[in-house]
């Protein structure tokens, strides 16, 4: 009973490291990753995705989502000295002082580009009537975008104390929320920068210039430089005692793909970069831009209603087509196609009138769409007309109505004429016996 109960346990831990093995296909030594396409959110890589942890300095994503979205850059705003003071711990800062002015631009870049704690509050306390107010609305947004597993506490993510330990995340949820953040223009354009200029102020006398906490944005000049992508593009950086070293970062490729990845919980500070460069190669690696339905390629014929002559109407792809991100060497087992068409198509149809689309999914995930268009013109079948419409038709049809009288009066003349002769020949016949009588 003994070897057997040995067997089992020994079994069980074989097949629990098989599964941390497959779970962790990357030498990456963090809590948890995440790999995903920017445009559609496909799932190239993970580890641990759902694993509830702490997000640091990655929260002023949200917060920066909420001041471009509730806000106006132009807009001035004023420092309390309450934003000071939650600074935290070690947090950064740019050295605001109470009662400074600036323009909601410039809090912004100090906010992503420096990490400066004290700009997230200065945003909140300026843009919603209390600071709960500005939490409440970034747990709503994280939940309008799908990260049902975030709990923001503040909006620059120091978790000190008690009650920070309740502020949490998941890879994927900061996935989600970045890929939605990289949407916004203004979001892109301030991610991507390396040095930011403060202009003089109220209190400051002189301009303020500060660099980035992303070492992956100083790409081309360090190590991180790579032959897979061609430029990074972002995002945000994040460290505390609780969250050891976060980075969500994004490249794109010469293809013009881009991938977002997210590292959270990496020890080593050079790591989390080095680990970021080697997921994003991952991915840039093992995935390309594959054409999945041809320009103009047949998929289905439908009936079309009222239609004259040929009812049966072909629909056809696009002329664009669909390319999408796959795995290198993909079969198209790899990929579900679902097609939706319209029901009760009606003539007339125009050829390239949109009738419905095609759906390409992987995983769950839509990774592309194509419209459905027609294939050619269906003209609408002109019903035939009652017999008593047709008359009524006619006879108001002005061609008739000439021809009509015209035929009348000439009826008239040559009945005239007639008569008129009739009349001649009798009076003819009337002096012939006249002249003749015996």
């Amino acid at each position: 009973m003994k070897k057997i109960l040995l067997f089992l346990v020994m079994t069980t831990i074989f097949f629990s490291s098989v599964v941390m093995v497959k779970a962790q296909p990357l030498d990456i030594n963090a809590r948890a990753y995440i790999l995903i396409d920017s445009k559609t959110g496909q799932v190239l890589a993970e580890y641990n995705p759902d694993f509830k942890t702490y997000p640091a300095s990655t929260t002023k994503i949200m917060t920066a989502i909420l001041a471009l979205e509730l806000g106006d850059l132009d807009q001035i705003m004023t420092v309390n000295q309450s934003a000071i003071d939650d600074i935290g711990p070690g947090g950064m800062h740019i050295g605001l002082l109470p009662g400074e002015q600036l323009e909601l631009r410039y809090l912004l870049d100090a906010l992503l580009v420096r990490s400066a704690n004290e700009t997230a509050y200065v945003i909140a306390e300026n843009l919603c009537s209390s600071r709960q107010e500005f939490y409440n609305l970034m747990n709503e947004k994280a939940k309008e975008l799908g990260a049902t597993n975030t709990n923001f506490l503040n909006p620059c993510g120091i978790d000190n104390g008690e009650k920070g330990k309740n502020h949490l995340t998941t890879a994927r949820d900061l996935a989600k929320i970045s890929q939605y953040a990289m949407t916004i223009p203004q979001f892109r354009e301030i991610v991507q920068k390396t040095i930011i200029k403060i202009p003089p102020t109220n209190k400051h006398s002189e301009e303020v210039i500060v660099g980035t906490t992303n070492r992956l944005l100083l790409y081309e000049k360090s190590r991180y430089k790579s032959e897979y992508f061609s430029k990074v593009t972002g995002i945000k950086t994040g460290y505390t005692d609780r969250a050891l070293n976060n980075l969500v970062s994004s490249a794109i490729n010469d293809e013009g793909t881009e991938l977002i990845a997210v590292v959270l919980g990496v020890e080593n500070y050079d790591m989390v970069f080095e680990y970021s460069k080697r997921l994003l190669e991952y991915g840039f690696k093992n995935y390309s831009i594959q054409p999945v339905i041809a320009p103009n390629s047949y998929i289905t014929s439908v009936p079309v209603s009222n239609a004259s002559g040929n009812h049966n109407l072909d629909i056809l792809a696009s002329p664009d087509g669909l390319e999408c991100l796959l795995p290198n060497n993909s079969k198209n087992t790899d990929y579900e196609i679902e097609r939706y068409i319209m029901e009760n198509i009606e003539a007339p149809v125009k050829k390239g009138d949109v009738l419905g689309f095609i759906e390409v999914k992987r995983n769950g995930i839509t990774i592309g769409k194509v419209d459905a268009v027609a294939s050619r013109n269906v003209e609408k079948l002109q019903p035939s007309e009652e017999p008593q419409s047709v008359i009524i038709k006619t006879v108001a049809d002005p061609v008739f109505k000439k021809v009509t009288t015209g035929a009348l009066i000439f009826m008239l003349m040559f009945l005239m004429l007639r008569f008129t002769l009739r009349r001649i020949s009798r009076s003819l016949r009337s002096k012939d016996k006249k002249i003749f009588r015996p």
